[in-house]
């Protein structure tokens, strides 16, 4: 990696993290984003952590699935239900039914929920929501947002990144909650693999 390049991610890794910190002007337009360097997010999380030659993060299916177990059980008591009552013969009901049974089931078995979510190792890092993985010197800044709008906290991970075609920096951002490893450990990783390949860029 050539001088100018480092230094244009130092710089533009320092004006981001201004820029995601700053404080809205007025007290009513509080923010409900919350912007951690992974970084310092790792720093809290150290269990679990096992040293590899490639980190892979797919969709947690089982933990999908122990979540859906409660829906299906409704919908076998209602089944039952409209077995007691004598219902058996109404199509309309059976139909509510298993409407209601691929509703729950279709998450669960969609393709992209079997694929790599998040890929690392010594060649790079590479998002679901990126066109082709990207080499960690041409990292700038990662992030985990906590989303804090809704009635639970949401993670997403953002990796900032600087594109040769373009000759401009891109931000990539991906919802991290339901994968099979916790946003904590998705942070210490990319750590570990910064660090791995000499990705020295630092927010002062």
């Amino acid at each position: 990696m050539n001088e100018n390049l480092r230094q244009r991610k130092t710089d533009f890794a320092k004006y981001l993290h201004e820029e995601l910190l700053k404080k809205p002007p007025y007290w009513w337009q509080q923010s409900t984003a919350e912007f951690i360097l992974t970084k310092d997010v790792g720093d809290t999380k150290n269990d679990h952590f096992h040293y590899s030659e490639e980190t892979i993060i797919k969709f947690d299916f089982k933990r999908a699935l122990n979540s859906s177990a409660l829906f299906f059980a409704i919908n076998l008591l209602l089944m039952f239900y409209i077995w007691f009552k004598g219902n058996a013969h109404d199509i309309n009901l059976w139909i509510m039914v298993v409407v209601l049974m691929g509703v729950i089931a279709y998450p669960l078995l969609q393709r992209s929920n079997k694929d790599v979510i998040i890929q690392l190792n010594r060649e790079g890092f590479f998002i679901k929501t990126m066109e082709h993985a990207v080499s960690w010197d041409h990292l700038a800044a990662s992030y985990i947002k906590k989303d804090n709008s809704g009635e639970s906290t949401r993670h997403y991970l953002i990796m900032v990144y600087y594109d040769e075609l373009k000759d401009e920096f891109v931000k990539t951002e991906h919802y991290v909650d339901g994968l099979d490893m916790p946003y904590e450990t998705i942070a210490l990783y990319i750590e570990y693999w910064k660090i791995r390949t000499g990705n020295t860029t630092t927010v002062v």
